[in-house]
């Protein structure tokens, strides 16, 4: 009786055995193959050199020295449901070649620190692209993470943005590609 009894416990025992680490791998596998959105910067190779796990609460900024006016530039971006960049923000030091003086349309206009500052500017875009120089002191940062594109392995490199969805299995993989 009691040999009956405990081949009933071991049957029972590995069946939820089974049971749990099936429902285990069920779980992992959807975990890993629901889609994030990621930010991705490429080089001209087609090299991934930065790809960072974003949200639409995300900020994004980038700052470098103009390269005429010799003075800092800053823009900031969101990201909208669309997964596009969204330029917010334009802070300009100075007027003259390649800097904007008009006030984009529907943009409010403010002086902020010695910046004349355009807000609300809500301009989408599916990309955008970078050239990293070392005079011009190009920095991303992306929340709370800053890149140095003055620096290897983004020096003298054109440098494309875009947001994109993929699977956390795939984010991860590259993720241990790219460090």
């Amino acid at each position: 009786m009691m040999d009956k009894f405990i081949n009933r416990c071991l049957t029972v025992g590995w069946l939820t055995g089974w049971i749990l680490l099936l429902g285990l791998l069920v779980g992992l596998g959807i975990l890993l193959l629901s889609n994030i959105t990621v930010i991705h910067a490429y080089n001209e190779a087609g090299n991934l050199l930065i790809e960072k796990k974003v949200t639409t609460d995300t900020t994004i900024q980038s700052r470098y020295i103009h390269s005429v006016a010799r003075c800092p530039m800053i823009e900031k971006f969101a990201i909208n449901d669309d997964n596009d960049f969204l330029l917010m923000e334009s802070w300009n030091c100075s007027f003259g070649a390649g800097i904007e003086a008009e006030k984009p349309q529907g943009a409010m206009q403010r002086m902020e620190d010695g910046y004349l500052v355009y807000d609300e500017i809500n301009k989408p875009l599916s990309q955008f692209a970078v050239h990293a120089a070392l005079i011009n002191e190009q920095m991303l940062k992306i929340d709370d993470q800053t890149w140095n594109f003055s620096e290897e392995p983004f020096l003298d490199e054109t440098i494309e943005l875009y947001i994109k969805e993929e699977s956390r299995l795939i984010y991860w993989w590259h993720k241990l590609q790219v460090h």
